[in-house]
């Protein structure tokens, strides 16, 4: 059972998809997130403060749930090379959005 009740982030997840490029990867939209809902970031990973990677719980967490909006975007790539939050080289999923 999640430590935190995600539904306010998913609420804005159709219009930060609206507002990313026409291809992003999973960084770039949690970072689009999480600066333009910064509180409900916040709450998102103080549930997980005692986690050994709190971000990166969060992080895998918001970022599966990106599958759940297939009427607003499609995957292109599980394996695309991206830089996290951390600017650390990473891979991540690339999506496309729909028109």
């Amino acid at each position: 059972m999640p430590k935190h009740n995600f539904s306010y982030l998913l609420a804005h997840y159709p219009e930060t998809i609206e507002e990313m490029d026409e291809t992003f990867t999973s960084h770039q939209f949690i970072l689009k997130l999480a600066q333009q809902h910064q509180r409900l970031y916040i709450k998102a990973l103080h549930s997980y403060r005692d986690e050994p990677a709190p971000f990166r719980t969060v992080h895998g967490i918001l970022a599966k749930r990106l599958h759940d909006y297939p009427k607003l975007i499609e995957l292109v790539r599980r394996d695309a090379s991206s830089r996290n939050i951390f600017r650390q080289s990473n891979q991540c999923a690339e999506w496309r959005r729909l028109k």
